[in-house]
């Protein structure tokens, strides 16, 4: 058995402290030990799923309540898939999930984008997509997001990502594109998954550092998000020593994937012959239930 500093030595290499650098320093000082990780433990993941439930239904876009409290979908189940939370010591107060493109389940944005999708295929790019960002309206003035969001950077410049695509309200299209670079990839649709119009935006990895090193060339250090994202402090200092790269990651534990699936069974309901056999291969218990 794992003795207790084992496992807490365990738990420092996959949880990463923010140091307090010069931008947003302010901003950290009334959060208890913030850190980042990927989500891995039952305990996390369901913070994550409860508090894009609940942001999300304060939004609006969830129109039928579920009793689980939890907002998820296939995509979680999914090894590949990235939940980066941010905690205030063991409490998620913000998230970002991230999903890497396949052959058995694509991606989200399929449903309204595949011909754009497509063509970035037919490229042999590397796709990932970024959803469920969530964070409580009373810890929004922290700027979490920008946190979440350099750790997601710096993964997908290790994993060698080429494109980063992302849904989002038309409303948002402008923060997107003035303060993350994101292009425009796809024109306004409706997206029945939320009962709201949306807009596919991306970010090509390829180009990325170049248009970030000219639109913020002029700003002070405080506001240069280039010097943020891609010179100041790697948030994935230990990333080689305790965290591991997509297509290695671990499926989830045996015991949180029953919990998850049990509580919401209905993210199996529209799964084709071919999906269920790859997910069987990372949850074997499922066989059963899901050819039923």
């Amino acid at each position: 058995m794992t003795d207790i500093s084992e496992q807490l030595r365990q738990e420092r290499r996959r949880s990463v402290r923010l140091r307090r650098s010069a931008m947003l320093k302010a901003k950290l000082d009334e959060i208890d030990r913030p850190n980042i990780k990927i989500a891995e433990t039952r305990d996390e993941l369901a913070q994550s799923f409860a508090l894009v439930y609940k942001e999300y239904l304060a939004s609006g876009y969830i129109k039928n309540p579920h009793p689980s409290e939890m907002h998820l979908n296939i995509y979680n189940f999914l090894p590949a898939t990235c939940i980066y939370i941010f905690r205030s010591y063991l409490t998620v107060i913000s998230t970002l999930t991230q999903i890497f493109d396949s052959e058995q389940f694509g991606l989200p944005m399929d449903a309204l984008y595949r011909p754009e999708l497509d063509a970035l295929r037919a490229q042999n790019r590397k796709i990932t997509e970024l959803s469920a960002l969530a964070t409580p309206k009373e810890t929004r003035w922290c700027n979490l997001m920008v946190f979440l969001s350099k750790t997601m950077f710096e993964y997908s410049r290790l994993t060698k990502v080429h494109d980063i695509c992302i849904m989002v309200n038309p409303k948002h299209v402008n923060f997107y594109k003035t303060m993350f670079l994101f292009d425009d990839f796809g024109s306004e649709r409706f997206y029945e998954g939320v009962g709201a119009p949306a807009v596919a935006l991306r970010m090509d990895m390829d180009v990325i550092e170049e248009k970030a090193i000219e639109k913020y060339k002029d700003f002070d250090v405080d506001g240069n998000l280039h010097t943020f994202f891609c010179r100041m402090h790697t948030t994935l200092q230990e990333l080689q020593g305790g965290w591991t790269f997509h297509e290695k990651r671990h499926p989830m534990e045996e015991e949180s994937a029953k919990f998850f699936f049990n509580a919401r069974q209905d993210v199996c309901a529209r799964l084709t012959p071919p999906q269920k056999d790859y997910l069987q291969t990372f949850y074997p218990f499922l066989c059963n239930g899901l050819h039923q």
